[in-house]
């Protein structure tokens, strides 16, 4: 139901604290609301993911709510032929049942068109599920989901909770993904699915600790996301914990006849709105020579949020601590947006592409925040320098999508697709487009 609030929202929800102004160049630029969501038995309610695509240019994605089995849905975009309006499929109805009820994970697509993704409720445990939706054949026909994992619940053994982002080593086709709360310590914990003979198998290769007079609490806890490196090692982000502010990690996997992966503390953020450095990182990206780039949905100058790179040490990955610039710091306001939960993703020439949640020229509250967010262009100049650019303040009005979900902006063709878990004509949330 549309009252219903998972536990990542909460966060989500209570970043919205302040108002500030700076100024911003803003480009001419072309955004247009592709589809509004209107919930109810016919459609889903708050797409909480970003999109993938396929070769034909259609879009995939989850609306967390609501639809034909009342617990969410996956949907297919299809663009139009020669102009006209982009048309809506939903290819699976989420029921709670054994398929699982609250997708709000990433979406990945194989090779075979096949479609994989998590839920947060659900399963036969209800708590969630890992899934796989299967395309038609050449005759046509719907598409079929299997459940290939059961998330067993909080206080069992190997306990897990609240399933977020996935990540896939595309060699070998194993599965890697974060749970945000349960394990041992009640931390979350990262996670492996590989298929061997037939059947998935789970592993957990890392727990995290919330537990404050824990030393393991340094390394952060309530991991958040996660991405498979070009070097075989895994990187991610935990939103709470470290100094309280989060962390960034990397795993990497055995060698020299061990077994377990090994964990690395990359980054620490401070434990609050206040820290300059940045609180609370979201999405992840490895750049060019293995930089890494993100936001923090605080911190920074204003408490409105950073965008950050870190540098790894001298020499590669052994010894040394990682080096993080600030890239913007965000200051809200009519003049810059504020909480940028979404991430960064790298464009053709070397540019940034992000959103935020709130802030942009309307002041009006929309939905959680004064602001109903922006998509920004971060450009690099010389000697380490970047300049924003907003390349789309929403509004509410005219329909328009309002408050980008933290799903990462997706990039083809020249064009930017994303969602808003607000807006569109029913203000059940919408995907949208923007030309630079």
């Amino acid at each position: 139901m549309k009252n219903q609030k998972i536990a990542k929202q909460s966060f989500l929800a209570a970043i919205v604290v302040l108002m500030s102004c700076a100024s911003a160049t803003v480009a001419a630029q072309t955004e247009g609301v592709l589809h509004s969501f209107a919930g109810g038995s016919a459609d889903g309610f708050e797409p909480y993911a970003g999109l993938i695509s396929d070769s034909a240019g259609n879009l995939y994605g989850t609306a967390a709510y609501e639809g034909p089995g009342g617990q969410g849905i996956v949907y297919q975009l299809k663009p139009p032929s020669g102009g006209g309006t982009w048309t809506e499929n939903i290819l699976w109805p989420f029921s709670g049942a054994s398929d699982g009820a609250t997708p709000t994970s990433n979406l990945i697509m194989d090779s075979s068109g096949a479609i994989y993704g998590t839920t947060v409720f659900g399963g036969t445990y209800n708590c969630g599920t890992f899934f796989e939706l299967i395309p038609p054949g050449a005759g046509g026909g719907p598409w079929s989901e299997n459940s290939l994992y059961q998330f067993p619940c909080f206080g069992t053994v190997n306990a897990t909770q609240d399933p977020t982002t996935i990540a896939q080593d595309p060699a070998t086709g194993v599965f890697y993904g974060t749970l945000q709360a349960g394990g041992p310590h009640d931390g979350g914990s990262v996670y492996k699915l590989a298929l061997s003979g037939g059947v998935w198998t789970y592993t957990t290769l890392h727990n995290f600790n919330d537990n404050s007079s824990d030393p393991g609490y340094a390394n952060g806890c309530n991991p958040w996301s996660l991405i498979f490196g070009p070097d075989g090692n895994l990187y991610g982000t935990d939103i709470y914990c470290g100094l309280g502010g989060g962390t960034v990690f990397r795993l990497s996997p055995p060698t020299g006849g061990a077994t377990g992966w090994g964990f690395n503390l990359i980054y620490t953020f401070g434990a609050s709105s206040t820290s300059l450095n940045g609180a609370y990182p979201y999405g992840l990206l490895i750049g060019l020579s293995g930089v890494l780039y993100g936001g923090t949905a605080q911190g920074g100058t204003s408490g409105y949020g950073t965008a950050y790179s870190l540098t790894r040490p001298v020499g590669g990955t052994g010894g040394g601590p990682w080096t993080e610039a600030i890239i913007h710091n965000f200051a809200g306001g009519p003049g810059d947006g504020a909480y940028p939960i979404s991430g960064v993703i790298l464009g053709p020439t070397g540019s940034l592409y992000g959103t935020t949640a709130g802030g942009g020229l309307s002041n009006t509250t929309c939905g959680f925040d004064p602001g109903c967010g922006t998509v920004f262009q971060l450009i690099p100049g010389s000697g380490g320098s970047w300049t924003e650019t907003i390349l789309h303040n929403f509004a509410p009005t005219g329909g328009d999508a309002i408050n980008p979900n933290p799903g990462p902006l997706l990039e083809r063709g020249g064009n930017l697709y994303g969602a808003t878990y607000n807006g569109g004509t029913s203000n059940d949330g919408a995907v949208y487009a923007v030309h630079p």
